[in-house]
């Protein structure tokens, strides 16, 4: 009997396996070769390329959203992205950092087989746009530990709240706060992540590295007049913007503890502006790196 696409889940942590409800599950099993290059008088290999260096990468994205009562597994593997991650009192506070110790591991489950990642680090995005959910969308790189044949976890996935729809986000500009009217907001937490090749490590590979990051967005208000809203004049003159996500007072639904979420990034520059047209009405495609150390934005979900 063929596996069916649907037949796929995901168990993830840093110090503990749990099994999530993440979508749009992907993977991709990397290896590179070393072999001699003897041909003989003939256009054929006469010994055959070794596989070497094996590790996987995973994407996947679940809702920007926590849990009132608990840390949970979805932010928390956010540590393992080089941030801070915290709860007090009902609410989740991450923050990018450098140097974290903290590592994934998980299984997935796809085609009846069981793939191990271990040591895992990753990068994470942050879609915010019109018609959806908020999203965090992750892509992790990791050593591949084994392959095995398995069933689907028996378990429940972990509960989580329900996200909220995106609706009625605040998007404040400037030092001024002016709110702007946009159709859609992106955050990515930018890092460089590479396997570390190592003579000495069993595979040839000691580890996956954060080599950089670099936070990054994109968002596209209504254009206006430099007199209103000077996004241009920022840009001329090589400053910097504040810009504050806010979602804290949805207007539909039922509000669980842990759905609500505030973005603040404290210093931005635009790197680029172009104009688009978006349902008949001009915008600005604008595109901005956050600025900082260590302090380059500051997520809080509760």
């Amino acid at each position: 009997m063929p596996f069916l696409d649907k037949q796929t889940a995901l168990k993830i942590g840093t110090s503990s396996l749990v099994l999530i409800d993440a979508e749009d599950i992907s993977y991709s099993v990397k290896t590179d070769k070393a072999g001699r290059n003897i041909y003989r008088n003939t256009i054929s290999k006469i010994q055959p390329d070794r596989v070497v260096r094996r590790y996987i990468e995973l994407s996947f994205k679940f809702p920007l959203v926590g849990r009132g009562d608990k840390l949970a597994t979805h932010l928390e593997i956010l540590k393992a992205c080089e941030c801070n991650v915290s709860f007090d009192s009902g609410k989740t506070t991450i923050t990018p950092t450098t140097g974290s110790s903290t590592t994934v591991q998980f299984e997935l489950y796809r085609a009846g087989k069981k793939f191990v990642g271990k040591a895992g680090k990753g990068s994470v995005k942050i879609e915010i746009k019109s018609g959806s959910l908020p999203y965090l969308s992750f892509s992790f790189t990791a050593l591949l530990a084994d392959i095995q044949d398995a069933e689907l976890p028996a378990e429940s996935p972990e509960e989580f709240s329900t996200p909220l729809v995106n609706e009625n986000v605040k998007i404040l500009v400037g030092e001024s706060a002016y709110p702007v009217t946009c159709e859609s907001f992106e955050l990515d937490f930018g890092l460089d992540i590479k396997p570390r090749a190592a003579i000495t490590a069993p595979g040839g590979i000691a580890g996956i590295v954060v080599q950089e990051r670099v936070v990054q967005g994109k968002f596209n208000p209504d254009a206006e007049k430099r007199a209103t809203f000077d996004v241009w004049g920022v840009y001329l003159g090589n400053g910097t913007d504040p810009i504050v996500v806010d979602a804290s007072s949805p207007t539909m639904g039922v509000i669980e503890p842990g759905s609500r979420y505030k973005i603040t990034l404290p210093k931005v520059t635009y790197t680029n502006i172009s104009d688009a047209v978006q349902d008949g009405i001009v915008v600005d495609e604008i595109q901005f790196e956050a600025t900082g150390v260590d302090d380059e934005f500051t997520i809080e979900l509760w």
